[in-house]
């Protein structure tokens, strides 16, 4: 059985207003989570390093007023704990997307956010997914693997689990050691 890390969701825009429209669309589209929105990227890296390395997604508006989204997605790198980076926009712009994607930007998603969208876009981290919750709800959720290690007691080897953020899919692996190493 898998090890579920819950994900949580932080905002990055400078108008207070998308905060409320982008929590309540989400949460009207079944989707749980933890939120945390900022109007300021250097308020937003102050959060992400309190939190000690647990997974986040991280959304960035790409027209942060006075602020340059490019050198925030950069800097949110090793702060993600295995989560990702997305950006939105108002608008499809290739060549932003691309410099986007080269700063460590997982995925680009053009507003509004729909539960579609933001599924379509997870897929593309292949680090975060939406798990099925109940009653028709999912809640972000970083893609796992299950190691079980088996092996002589002599070796103490107990059963170990460990997420990954490199699979695309969930997925179990068991590896069974067979005699002394």
């Amino acid at each position: 059985m898998s090890e579920v890390r819950s994900v949580s969701v932080i905002l990055v825009d400078d108008d207070p207003d998308e905060h409320f429209l982008f929590r309540a669309d989400l949460e009207d589209a079944g989707i749980d989570f933890t939120f945390n929105g900022f109007t300021r990227p250097e308020d937003a890296l102050k959060h992400l390093d309190g939190l000690g390395g647990g997974p986040v997604l991280v959304l960035c508006d790409l027209s942060l007023a006075g602020s340059d989204a490019i050198r925030f997605i950069a800097d949110t790198q090793s702060r993600l704990g295995g989560g990702a980076i997305g950006v939105y926009s108002g608008a499809r712009n290739p060549e932003m997307e691309e410099k986007c994607r080269a700063a460590g930007a997982s995925f680009y998603i053009v507003k509004p956010v729909s539960r579609q969208k933001l599924v379509d876009a997870l897929a593309k981290t292949g680090t975060i997914r939406l798990a099925d919750m109940a009653e028709g709800r999912v809640s972000p959720v970083l893609n796992c693997v299950q190691l079980r290690l088996a092996a002589s007691d002599s070796l103490g080897l107990a059963r170990q689990a460990a997420c990954h953020g490199v699979f695309l899919a969930p997925a179990r692996i068991d590896l069974v050691a067979i005699g002394e190493i």
